[in-house]
């Protein structure tokens, strides 16, 4: 049993999908402070005075969502404006600043020094033709900056279908939302028995609903964001990190395809997780200052070293806890799941309780 020798109180922020995904990390928060008796309160961000209600708790949790326009708009800034006021928040900054933005993300792993593919962020024609002179290598991966689950991604094989792209991109841009013909063929291709045919069949809602959540979220436009392919690749890694534990998902790519996340085919094999990958994923978690990472990784065959392809702080926690264990810093195995959202909130509690003690 836990002890913690002050409890804070905690609030945590109802949300779009709070009701209609089995990914928010909500109900773990909840039952977390029920069964530790931590105070806590759910509180509509869209309630009046709800700034000033959330300001008077210790800590303020807020799983938002990507596909939820106004959360995207709004969220970031009022949790800043809530670490002002003296509220530990999650996410902070170094967790949020990035999210759901691939354009982002290339640029702080480029910053931070992290092994990551070839990316370029081209803002404009003059700079798409440039590319083409200098660079000039199909195929190549082109991707808007939202997105999950490899939606909005595509493999472009020469200068001809990369010119059209980018006509599109900086005229009448590109709408990020997720294809339902996609996500049928990957779970269909990817369904091992009739329990999980009818287990994904039930998730449909929430597809459903993510899909008339993100026809809100303006046009993607007048950017090109490409990563270089990375041949002979047949799965990736979901990487969950929170303190010193981490976890892991490993993801087969799509039926015939290049694209691993979101396809439905998940496994987990302690094997994959070589020591280069694990010390590169909390060099990863530790340069970027995050109370919790999810990273998008693989071993790149041609150097046999490991790459970041993408950052979130947000993920589905129920694949992290379905491996059954974590590993800790030293690149020991546990047998004790890691329950991202649980440790997340057990971590903040700790630490400020310590600091009520000043």
């Amino acid at each position: 049993m836990i002890k913690f020798h002050k409890s804070p109180k905690v609030a945590i922020v109802k949300t779009s999908f709070e009701d209609n995904h089995s990914s928010g990390w909500n109900p773990v928060w909840i039952k977390f402070c029920k069964d530790y008796n931590i105070e806590y309160e759910v509180i509509d961000w869209r309630s009046i005075n709800a700034f000033e209600r959330l300001s008077k708790h210790d800590i303020v949790l807020w799983h938002y969502s990507h596909y939820s326009s106004d959360e995207m708009l709004f969220a970031a800034n009022i949790l800043s404006a809530l670490k002002m006021t003296g509220c530990r928040v999650f996410p902070d900054l170094p967790d949020s600043q990035h999210f759901d933005d691939k354009v982002a993300q290339s640029y702080f792993i480029k910053a931070l020094g992290l092994g990551s593919p070839q990316n370029f962020s081209l803002h404009s024609t003059a700079a798409v033709e440039e590319w083409i002179k200098t660079e000039n290598k199909f195929p190549v991966v082109a991707k808007l900056r939202t997105g999950s689950g490899s939606q909005n991604v595509q493999l472009i094989e020469s200068a001809k279908e990369l010119r059209k792209y980018s006509k599109t991109m900086f005229r009448s841009g590109i709408k990020s939302i997720p294809s339902f013909s996609l996500k049928l063929k990957s779970n269909v291709l990817s369904v091992k028995s009739l329990g999980d045919f009818f287990s994904r069949m039930r998730r449909v809602p929430e597809f459903i609903f993510s899909r008339n959540q993100a026809k809100l979220l303006p046009l993607e436009k007048g950017y090109v964001y490409l990563q270089e392919f990375i041949p002979d690749v047949d799965y990736d890694l979901k990487i969950a990190i929170v303190g010193n534990k981490l976890s892991f998902v490993a993801r087969g790519t799509r039926p015939g395809e290049f694209r691993a996340s979101g396809s439905g085919s998940l496994f987990y094999d302690k094997s994959l997780m070589n020591p280069a990958i694990i010390k590169a994923a909390f060099t990863a978690y530790d340069a970027l200052n995050s109370d919790c990472t999810g990273l998008d990784m693989i071993m790149d065959p041609r150097t046999n070293k490991p790459v970041i392809l993408e950052i979130s702080y947000g993920f589905s926690h129920t694949a992290q806890i379905n491996a059954n264990g974590h590993f800790d810093r030293a690149g020991n195995w546990v047998e004790e799941p890691l329950n991202p959202p649980y440790e997340l909130l057990k971590n903040l509690i700790s630490e400020v309780s310590v600091k009520k003690d000043y």
